[in-house]
């Protein structure tokens, strides 16, 4: 067996998604208790996991409507590339 101790260690993110509608604040805060709640599971198993729970901006006139086809979303992030190291 090789040694690792010169390979880095990897840093990997899991990203969960979910959007939900609520029509006024308060059912807002109860879909953000459920999601919490359900959070707790994941929190239990990675103790440094992080929550987050934010309104989205609503869409503008030119962006598609409720049912019309969409293009894929894009994300602000480039897509990283993951080195992969052997021993010579």
């Amino acid at each position: 067996m090789t040694a690792r101790s010169n390979i880095p260690m990897l840093t990997l993110r899991a990203q969960i998604t979910i959007e939900v509608s609520a029509l006024d604040y308060v059912e807002a805060a109860e879909h953000q208790r459920r999601a919490e709640a359900l959070f707790a599971a994941v929190r239990a198993e990675y103790p440094a996991a992080a929550f987050a729970f934010h309104h989205l901006r609503p869409k503008l006139a030119g962006e598609a409507k409720a049912g019309e086809p969409t293009a894929p979303r894009r994300y602000k992030t480039r897509p990283r590339v993951l080195a992969v190291y052997h021993d010579s």
